[in-house]
């Protein structure tokens, strides 16, 4: 039996885990849950979602090109894409299962 995960979307096709994971594609003015009244959702691939009272009000998919970081969005929520809190680039060192590391710019030297 094979089990692969399911996440959501963004236009570009950045992945999700902290919304539904119903596979739904996520565009700017969408609704998705308000896990905080504003917050930043760092992507794996590079770039960033800006949610605002649970609506998508700024997507950046810089896939392989710019990686953000916490320290980007002073005083402000950031989260990783499964939903966990990060405040410091530290916070990006964990390694995946099979034991290369989830962001690509760890994997490239970025």
């Amino acid at each position: 039996m094979v089990i692969i995960g399911v996440y959501d979307c963004l236009p570009k096709g950045s992945q999700v885990k902290c919304w539904d994971c119903t596979c739904y594609t996520y565009h700017i003015g969408d609704k998705v849950p308000e896990l905080y009244p504003e917050y930043i959702v760092l992507l794996v691939e590079g770039g960033y979602v800006r949610v605002k009272g649970g609506t998508i009000t700024k997507i950046v998919e810089n896939r392989h090109r710019k990686a953000y970081y916490p320290e980007d969005f002073p005083n402000e929520v950031c989260i990783d894409k499964w939903g966990q809190l990060v405040t410091e680039r530290a916070d990006f060192e964990h390694a995946s299962i099979m034991g290369g590391n989830y962001y690509w710019w760890k994997n490239e030297g970025g």
